[in-house]
């Protein structure tokens, strides 16, 4: 698969993910896209990580209406990162994944 094909077929899972994404697991996004008949080792169980833990993390700064700034402020990953991610040109590294799990986790208290 060419990285255009990727490129479609991963927003394509983010788009989902940004949905029912966030309420389901790994294996339920693996089979959705098993379901879909994409090859589902295209992305890898990295890449649904990032795309899960993105989601939730993204639907509590919905919730909470936090501008790009303040979040970017609350979890410490840059501005730029954060709108490469709403775009879907890139997926958080597991630095920044770790750190959006802080956020989460400090929310919940």
């Amino acid at each position: 698969m060419n990285t255009e094909d990727k490129d479609w077929l991963m927003r394509q899972v983010r788009a989902f993910a940004m949905g029912l994404g966030a309420l389901l697991s790994k294996d339920s996004l693996r089979d959705f896209l098993e379901y879909k008949h994409y090859d589902s080792a295209i992305i890898t169980d990295d890449d649904l990580d990032a795309l899960i833990v993105y989601a939730q993390f993204q639907r509590l700064a919905e919730a909470r209406q936090l501008s790009a700034a303040d979040l970017a402020a609350a979890s410490g990953i840059a501005a730029d990162r954060l709108a490469a991610f709403t775009k879907g040109t890139a997926l958080p590294t597991t630095a920044e994944q770790r750190q959006m799990q802080e956020f989460l986790d400090h929310a919940a208290e």
